[in-house]
């Protein structure tokens, strides 16, 4: 309904407005989304078989948030990047990614 309103006011602007059926896959395609989530948590130590990103500030791991590189000024100190966690923000650790470790492996 919503992109039908959104046609009809194209319409009547004299604005051409490319179909938006043409995004839609075609009839008998079968797509699959795929969205990962891990709840926040924090650790001293990652576990060998986590693989994924993490902050590390204060001694501690934090998992599960949000990343955001650019220029932050908190508390009167300037940042490269913060870290959005359990709804707060970290300012100051290092974003880095953890590779599982197999215990298989030598």
């Amino acid at each position: 309904m919503k992109s039908k309103n959104i046609m009809l006011l194209a319409a009547a602007l004299g604005l051409s407005v490319p179909s938006l059926r043409a995004l839609e896959p075609p009839p008998g395609t079968t797509t699959t989304t795929t969205t990962t989530e891990t709840s926040a948590g924090i650790w001293v130590t990652v576990p060998d078989d986590y693989e994924g990103d993490y902050y590390f500030y204060d001694g501690h791991y934090y998992h599960g948030g949000r990343y955001e590189k650019g220029h932050f000024k908190h508390e009167g100190h300037e940042y490269d990047g913060r870290y959005f966690h359990d709804g707060k923000w970290v300012y100051g650790g290092k974003f880095d990614h953890h590779h599982r470790k197999d215990k298989d492996r030598h």
